[in-house]
């Protein structure tokens, strides 16, 4: 019979740096938006000592294509599992699963243990290369096309044969909720994005000026959450804006419309935000990038919030937040 398979989601960098009372709030939050993010795959999901998760799903690659778009996951890999009774055992059941993989490629052999054998893991290392050198072409740790990875635990062993990255940052639901002003351009969903990836919960909030620009809007916020907002819970608010549009062209200079029309928009978002009990409010702005977005246009914009405004992207260029929007799938 062929060994069992699973899924292992490895929670990011961020979480293991917490102190021991801040990783057992953030763990079961993380777990709770895997299981969210899986509930279509008939999936378990069972943390897996301090710092993991073991994931079964009746689909293990469409669920590990899923697993890796929830935040606070920095890798999930599909294992397979084997017993191991000794070292050679254990050469000769990982070499029969992976010289297929290796056969012509330049290889590197990774191998990580917990508990007690008479082996240490780097003479594990050697005695896969040496079982697996002569199927492939050649050896190379610093760039290898192929890297056998394998972690034993006791008696046990988990072979990696795939490997999804995932967005790492923090769980949805670990920080204080936002609400994003969302544009229906490239900007805003990028923002709302970076701030899931920091643990915040968002709602949308979108200032209607034309019916083709709020279509747009919330079709592309519904696809952001969609894919990636796993334990965000995220209701989209619109506001009819068109009357104020209308009242500043018909009474306010042309060069200064598009401030003043930022700045009602602020104090608007405040009033929302404040309503909807939502402490925190982000925009897509980025410093310089248009005449409102100048840094003194900025300051002037300021004036009208009622408390600080999150800007993630103020230091990004432009092609900056096209390849992140084209990488989360709103471009």
């Amino acid at each position: 019979p062929n060994p069992p398979e699973s899924l292992r989601a490895l929670p990011s960098s961020e979480i293991y740096l917490k102190s021991r009372r801040t990783r057992q709030r953030f763990m079961p939050i993380l777990q709770a938006n895997l299981e969210q993010a899986l509930a279509e795959f008939d999936a378990g999901v069972v943390q897996h000592g301090h710092h993991e998760f073991d994931i079964t799903a009746t689909d293990l690659n469409t669920a590990g294509e899923a697993a890796a778009r929830v935040f606070g996951v920095d890798r999930v890999d599909r294992v397979t599992h084997l017993e191991t009774a000794t070292l050679d055992d254990l050469v000769r059941k990982v070499t029969a699963l992976v010289e297929s993989e290796v056969s012509g490629q330049k290889f590197a052999v990774r191998v990580r243990r917990n508990g007690s054998h008479s082996w240490k893991s780097k003479e594990a290392e050697i005695a896969l290369g040496n079982a697996l050198i002569g199927k492939s072409a050649g050896v190379d740790l610093t760039n290898p096309q192929v890297t056998v990875r394998v972690r034993v635990e006791g008696n046990r062993a988990a072979i990696v044969s795939k490997s999804w990255k995932g967005p790492a940052g923090l769980p949805v639901g670990t920080q204080s909720p936002a609400l994003v002003l969302l544009s229906g351009g490239i900007d805003s969903p990028v923002a709302a994005w970076m701030m899931m990836r920091r643990g915040c919960p968002i709602d949308m909030l979108h200032f209607q000026l034309e019916c083709n620009q709020a279509d747009h809007a919330l079709a592309v916020g519904h696809q952001l959450i969609e894919r990636w907002g796993y334990g965000a819970d995220t209701t989209l608010h619109v506001i009819d804006f068109e009357p104020v549009k209308k009242e500043l062209t018909a009474a306010v200079h042309p060069r200064l419309r598009q401030v003043m029309l930022k700045q009602l928009m602020t104090q608007a978002s405040h009033e929302a935000a404040r309503r909807l009990k939502l402490p925190l409010i982000v925009t897509g702005d980025s410093l310089g990038q248009v005449s409102s977005q100048t840094a003194a246009n900025l300051v002037e914009i300021d004036k009208f919030a009622g408390a600080p405004l999150l800007r993630p992207l103020i230091a990004n260029t432009k092609q900056e937040i096209v390849d992140r929007a084209r990488q989360i799938g709103t471009y």
